[in-house]
């Protein structure tokens, strides 16, 4: 038992690590790519490109095949391997219908979105329109990429996803990179993102046909299959489209009322928060597989919440700090001064927001793996509600705006607790009270040793990365001084770092 917990144990941990990078990489490369990116578009135009971006990722991309991931790995645990063929079918045949779909509807809708939602500027709505065009065929091959991405996150072969993705992120940012360099404007940034779907999407065919001996496509599959897709991914369809409205509306907001500059200085910073919950998502991605094989076992269950909860709430917690307190220096190291008056709070404010989203990840995927994404959709309406009613009643100004995605984020975190109760039994306060203690008073040791080495040292890089290496270490010190690493962790951390991992 003990070798089968051990073994388990390595092996999630090898696939955290090869999820974390999924996100390390594209957040080194954004870093170098936006100033880059932003001084060649210009602020305005940077507007228009981050509208179009934010579209591409939160319109019709729905994330259906997490259908696919759930059911290959509750098949494959209850050994029902002779499902998997027509689960696969069914969700292509699914993503394919809703791509289709969402193709035609923007095409279609190109103008109408450009002149009377958005209301960009006359001088720039033709080529707003041709990005519309563009955008539509990148939905269409990224969700058909979706199923067989799905597939290798289903059979936790995260150590091939992650160099998939990581490959797709090379093209994709790098290019955007040569071609702001080489004077490419607003259009020839949005084709490379469309050219660089295709090779990644032959590579996760390609891949998911390797590894996964039941993969096979057909039409063969019944209407139930069907039905049985739908069935599970309408809840996550729902939320996803309410976060994509929430994302569209405000956006079309600041567009409409404050300007497609005043969008840059918001999208920027918030684009460095939603690397950070990206980061948690990415890093506890396992979960959510992991959650559809222990449903029969809840007290594995439990033991993987906890342990994965207390290492989001670890990373959540130093990061958001870190972000509050060096987020002048670091936007105007990075970004410029000008750029820093006009974004440091909103760093602030959706470093907070996100961060509090961050802390709900691992109870939203196990409700997701569990089978009741419908309960994390009914927790998004209230957060929608609530921010969408804070656009409508502040949204005079950036801060304000960010301020009413904080209070509907902020009430999403309340949820964690009646999934305790839920599917435990109870809500684990004993867990929450210890975590809270601990990680409160390493964060007020770190954040003094921050805000002081902040204060005196000059605003350059190595001083950045001095002052926040210098809180790392003493938030380290004090939670290990405090034995929050249990010696389950700290056995686990030294069998990864004597590379025992195979």
């Amino acid at each position: 038992m003990a070798d089968e917990a051990n073994s388990t144990g390595r092996s999630v941990a090898r696939n955290i690590i090869y999820s974390s990078t999924t996100w390390l990489l594209p957040v080194l490369l954004s870093f170098l790519a936006t100033p880059v990116i932003v001084r060649a578009l210009g602020n305005e135009d940077y507007g228009i490109y981050a509208l179009i971006s934010g579209f591409i990722a939160y319109s019709f991309n729905f994330n259906i095949g997490r259908a696919l991931t759930k059911y290959i790995a509750e098949y494959r645990a209850a050994g029902e391997n002779e499902k998997i063929r027509d689960i696969i079918s069914a969700t292509l045949f699914v993503n394919l219908t809703i791509g289709g779909i969402g193709l035609l509807a923007i095409v279609l809708s190109a103008d109408f979105l450009v002149d009377s939602v958005f209301r960009i500027e006359a001088a720039a709505r033709a080529k707003s329109v041709e990005a519309f065009y563009v955008s539509a065929l990148i939905i269409f091959f990224t969700m058909l990429n979706q199923v067989f991405n799905a597939i290798l996150q289903g059979i936790q072969r995260y150590d091939v996803y992650s160099k998939i993705f990581n490959f797709y992120n090379i093209l994709l940012i790098g290019g955007n990179l040569a071609l702001a360099f080489a004077g490419f404007k607003l259009l020839g940034l949005l084709w490379w993102n469309l050219i660089v779907t295709f090779p990644t999407g032959f590579l996760l065919f390609r891949t998911a046909r390797r590894y996964l001996p039941e993969f096979g496509i057909g039409f063969g599959f019944g209407r139930h299959t069907v039905w049985k897709v739908i069935g599970y991914s309408w809840a996550v369809v729902a939320y996803q489209i309410l976060a994509n409205v929430l994302l569209l509306f405000e956006r079309t907001w600041i567009t409409r009322y404050l300007g497609t500059e005043s969008l840059t200085y918001y999208v920027v910073p918030m684009m460095i928060a939603v690397y950070m919950q990206s980061f948690i998502s990415s890093l506890m991605l396992v979960v959510f597989p992991l959650a559809s094989e222990l449903q029969q076992e809840r007290g594995k269950l439990l033991r993987l919440y906890l342990k994965a909860t207390k290492t989001v709430a670890f990373l959540v917690v130093f990061m958001v700090l870190s972000l509050a307190i060096e987020s002048r220096q670091f936007l105007t190291l990075w970004m410029g001064e000008n750029f820093a008056a006009n974004s440091t709070d909103l760093l602030v404010i959706h470093s907070l927001a996100f961060g509090l989203s961050a802390l709900c990840i691992i109870s939203w995927y196990l409700a997701d793996g569990l089978g009741h994404p419908n309960y994390n959709c009914l927790i998004f309406v209230v957060c929608f509600i609530i921010c969408a009613a804070g656009f409508i009643l502040w949204g005079d100004q950036n801060n304000r705006i960010a301020l009413a995605r904080l209070a509907g984020f902020g009430t999403m975190f309340f949820s964690v607790f009646y999934v305790e109760k839920w599917f435990f039994g109870k809500v684990q306060i004993g867990f929450w009270l210890r975590l809270t203690g601990v990680l409160g008073l390493a964060a007020v040791g770190a954040g003094l040793v921050e805000f002081l080495l902040a204060t005196v040292l000059p605003v350059k890089w190595p001083s950045l990365v001095g002052s926040v290496a210098a809180g790392g270490l003493v938030y380290l010190g004090i939670l290990w001084a405090a034995g929050f690493i249990d010696e389950e962790e700290k056995a686990l951390f030294y069998r990864l770092i004597g590379k025992n991992i195979e």
